[in-house]
């Protein structure tokens, strides 16, 4: 079968998207796919190909793009819009869908890959003076009966300990790892509902979440299911840990003759726009669509966030790096400047 490696996400994206533009002009399933393949290079052909062919046996679209590797939460999408004649639609949403996750994915990985790079620079620049340069001025001020600059034995210190300080921050890694299987070892839900509480993830946690639950459900509810429905069927059939358990809980509450938007109202992990996106939609009796716009709305936010953080920690691990840079570099100068002094 054809390898997902060769079949980047924004491929796949791609094809959803143009295959339900497709599909919204008229032409015939399988009759768009061969179109499709025709503009693919030749990896994507072959398994565009394949897919058509196993339509053509029987399978359902959204089975086989599951083998394929596509998201589940996007073929579980698919099965109900399938369901529910609103095919073209689900394809063109669920395509843009991916494409915004993959911009955002490559936009936290810029933010992981540029500190990890100036850091990793600046330890084989602190390995380097603290293992040729220092050493050098240490001989020599000894020869000259001179005392080292407190900076200089400062990073001489550094440099000899080395060693030390990698233990040190191992071990406080290990805590960290410690910390986090304990905290893994807790109900998901009561660990979302302290994530929610920490300042600093509050934001993040919140919009992911509230993204989750409105993409999923408003694209039930545009299917034709009611509220109730749709939770039932996350509940069994979510795309996520977090839906099944969240499902659950308000399929609990809905059964209790809770409405839905008493059922999120106290939730923290919720942002509260999303109470007030169902008390209008129910109003106006387009909750679905409301949700779904609510939803792209969040995904740019997460994007903007993302962004906004990036600009903010660049400049930050900078002056840091740059400020540690300094420093290594007045421990070499200061010693000749004292050397100079003391002709």
């Amino acid at each position: 079968m054809f390898s997902r490696k060769k079949w980047t996400r924004r491929e796949q994206a791609q094809l959803l998207i143009e295959l339900g533009e497709s599909l919204k002009y008229g032409y015939p399933l399988n009759v768009a796919l061969t179109l499709l393949a025709n503009r693919r290079r030749t990896a994507l052909r072959v398994a565009i190909q394949q897919i058509s062919e196993r339509l053509k046996a029987g399978n359902t679209l959204h089975e086989t793009l599951s083998d394929y590797k596509y998201p589940k939460e996007v073929t579980s999408s698919i099965y109900f819009a399938e369901a529910s004649g609103h095919l073209s639609e689900a394809l063109i949403e669920n395509g843009q869908m991916i494409l915004r996750k993959e911009r955002y994915v490559q936009t936290l990985r810029r933010l992981i890959r540029y500190p990890l790079f100036l850091l990793w620079i600046l330890a084989i620049v602190l390995f380097v003076v603290g293992h040729f340069l220092l050493p050098n001025f240490i001989q020599l001020y000894h020869s000259l009966s001179l005392e080292l600059p407190a900076i200089t034995r400062m990073m001489l210190y550094l440099a000899e300990h080395m060693v030390l300080v990698l233990l040190v921050i191992a071990g406080f890694i290990l805590l960290v790892a410690m910390g986090t299987i304990i905290f893994q070892h807790q109900e998901l839900l009561n660990r979302i509902r302290l994530a929610a509480r920490i300042p600093l993830l509050a934001s993040f946690i919140k919009l992911h979440y509230t993204h989750q639950f409105a993409f999923q459900v408003g694209g039930l509810l545009r299917s034709g299911l009611t509220i109730k429905q749709s939770v039932e069927i996350l509940s069994e059939q979510g795309t996520s840990p977090f839906l099944k358990l969240e499902s659950k809980r308000l399929s609990e509450k809905l059964i209790q003759g809770v409405p839905l938007n008493s059922a999120i109202e106290d939730t923290v992990y919720y942002l509260p726009e999303l109470l007030m996106i169902i008390e209008q939609g129910g109003l106006q009796s387009s909750l679905g669509n409301a949700l779904d716009r609510f939803s792209d709305q969040l995904m740019t936010r997460m994007e903007r966030q993302t962004k906004w953080l990036l600009s903010l920690c660049q400049p930050i691990l900078l002056i840091l790096i740059g400020g540690f840079v300094l420093l290594l570099f007045l421990s070499i100068l200061l010693p000749v400047f004292h050397m100079i002094n003391g002709l």
